[in-house]
């Protein structure tokens, strides 16, 4: 009896239990703490705020403004969770939080697929070392988690067409999501699906006809959306979506600070250096093989480790050849770097013939210098995690007074001198009108407000005041005197309190 309990247990996988219990230790700290971060977190709130509010999921507006700068997908998944838990912070995060537990489950079912479940809990313990995984991936919501996910799911369905042509439609619509998610760079799977068929030679006997599938499931999914978007209001669609959002973002920096060309390659490296004793074991192994020769090698391979790797490619060149240089752009490349890294250390652990010995030591001493690796690194990404949220903080609080006086007073507009702070518009709740004369946050020289009795009052840098129904200016505070009581290193700091 008891040994049919324990291989029970060994079909439940209880490893991918275990996983997914760290994954959601890893992610979901934080998941109900306010505030919502600018930029993203807070944009994409308003964003289904609106859309809620309105009934509109297809036409999004952002502070009373069209808005078209993402596709839905997100923002529809926010919405149902917003109907479902209510609009809060957990609600916003979930589905992100959700997306990147399954891309764990994904890339451990994937290099399991490949090199066994020792390789599969290595690879789903990987990423939770990678600061964009833990922060773009799972933890904040943001556009990364469907992207990631969906790739993911694409391209493990494309391992299993060989076995099962069903997998194919499969893989397309995955495709297609991960296209609906973040436009432009959800066509790197779509990417790595077609180079891989035409090119590796075990999966080439997928044919024309199942590429045909591929491509033709992804454009089912994605197409409708951008088709009605283009077909019911395609000078929005062209300004803001393929213009601005797009084309600018691949051809010119669009970031504050414009950043070195190899910038990319640097973020990419602090992610995965941690990962330099795998080199330890694939050394050995790379020798074992090569004895044989180079032809034999790579025609023993296994199909996932030239898609694999193709993958990391595609996505690092594809965040290398973007003008605009923001290091979470690496993160579809990181979940490649997870498998391989995974599979090299589970096959040298796995590896039979007399030579096996050497290799789990190798493997165990690769581990062994991971562990004491990872507390520094983890520690690192708690900072930085951190940081992010302080540094959100100061705008977040500016928002509650500014709610608390439109309370007493009823409702108005908001005015602020400087860049567009999303976390003051969605606390806030008011339309907020962000005056600066360039990208940098400098105001508009002069600016001036007239109130209601004809006076005027003028504006300095980052103060925002309160424009009542009635035609009053209300000064609320200026955002730099607030930075200093609550932004980054204000430990222990207290939201304001609504009724002072």
């Amino acid at each position: 009896m008891s040994r049919i309990v324990f291989n029970s247990l060994l079909r439940l996988r209880i490893e991918l239990v275990a996983l997914v219990v760290l994954g959601f230790v890893a992610l979901a700290p934080g998941i109900t703490q306010p505030p919502l971060l600018d930029w993203d977190e807070a944009t994409y709130a308003e964003v289904v705020h609106e859309a809620v509010s309105s009934g509109s999921y297809l036409d999004f507006t952002w502070n009373g403004d069209p808005y078209l700068k993402k596709p839905p997908l997100l923002f529809w998944m926010m919405a149902g969770s917003f109907k479902a838990f209510g609009e809060n912070e957990f609600a916003a995060r979930l589905p992100s939080m959700l997306l990147g537990l399954g891309t764990l489950i994904l890339i451990y079912l994937s290099a399991a697929y490949v090199a066994g479940r020792l390789a599969g809990i290595f690879t789903g313990l990987i990423p939770l070392g990678f600061y964009f995984f833990i922060a773009r991936g799972g933890r904040e919501c943001s556009t990364d988690a469907p992207l990631v996910f969906f790739s993911t799911l694409a391209l493990y369905a494309l391992l299993h067409v060989r076995g099962n042509r069903r997998w194919l439609p499969v893989a397309g619509a995955a495709c297609g999501l991960a296209i609906m998610g973040k436009g432009i760079a959800g066509l790197i799977p779509l990417m790595v699906a077609v180079v891989s068929i035409l090119t590796i030679p075990a999966l080439t006997s997928i044919g024309a006809n199942g590429l045909v599938v591929v491509l033709g499931a992804a454009v089912a999914v994605a197409a409708p959306w951008y088709i009605y978007q283009a077909v019911f209001d395609w000078s929005l669609f062209w300004s803001m979506f393929v213009k601005q959002e797009t084309l600018l973002r691949v051809a010119s920096h669009l970031e504050d600070n414009p950043r070195s060309a190899n910038y990319t390659l640097q973020a990419f490296y602090g992610e995965i250096r941690i990962l330099w004793p795998v080199l330890i074991p694939l050394a050995g192994l790379s020798f074992a093989r090569l004895r044989h020769g180079v032809r034999e090698t790579l025609r023993q391979m296994p199909p996932a480790i030239p898609l694999w790797t193709l993958w990391m490619l595609v996505a690092l060149i594809s965040a290398c050849a973007v003008q605009t240089k923001l290091g979470w752009y690496i993160l579809p490349a990181l979940i490649p770097v997870a498998m391989l890294a995974g599979s090299i250390l589970g096959r040298a652990f796995s590896e039979a013939g007399p030579a096996r010995v050497r290799f789990a030591l190798f493997a165990a001493v690769a581990l062994l210098t991971l562990a004491f690796e990872v507390p520094g690194r983890l520690h690192v990404i708690a900072d930085a995690v951190q940081e992010q949220h302080e540094s959100s903080r100061p705008s977040y609080f500016i928002a509650l007074r500014a709610r608390h006086l439109a309370g007493q007073l009823g409702r108005g507009e908001l005015y602020f001198a400087g860049v567009e702070l999303p976390t003051l518009v969605y606390y806030s709740g008011m339309r907020c009108h962000f005056v600066a004369s360039s990208r940098s946050g400098i105001p508009a020289p002069g600016f001036e407000l007239t109130d209601a009795n004809g006076a005027t009052v003028s504006l300095n840098m980052h103060d925002l005041v309160l424009v009542t129904p009635e035609g009053q200016i209300l000064p609320v505070t200026n955002l730099d005197k607030e930075w200093e009581i609550s932004g980054p290193g204000a430990s222990g700091v207290q939201p304001p309190r609504l009724e002072d």
